[in-house]
């Protein structure tokens, strides 16, 4: 009983962990992607749209634009998002 205890603990503070990482970004939902992309195409704004999944992956199937940085080598590949520090990144 206290292992069930303890595991159910440790997963609770995981899961707590995660959620709270993750206040630190906004979420770009699927309609507001698109009037980014609109609005991008027409020039009034400005971002870098980024595929982080596997090279594979991005060549198959990814949105028309986009940037290949994939999480496993980002060390190797972050020069793909530019040199403006200060460039919005949505991430998919």
């Amino acid at each position: 009983m206290k292992k069930i205890v303890l595991v159910s603990i440790l997963l609770l503070q995981m899961i707590c962990l995660h959620v709270m990482a993750l206040e630190r970004f906004e979420i770009v939902t699927t309609e507001e992607l698109v009037k980014m992309l609109a609005q991008r195409q027409s020039g009034q704004n400005d971002f870098v749209l980024v595929n982080t999944l596997d090279e594979i992956i991005y060549r198959n199937n990814s949105i028309p634009g986009s940037v290949n940085i994939p999480w496993s080598r980002i060390e190797k590949t972050i020069h793909r998002a530019g040199d403006d520090m200060e460039k919005l990144l949505v991430m998919y």
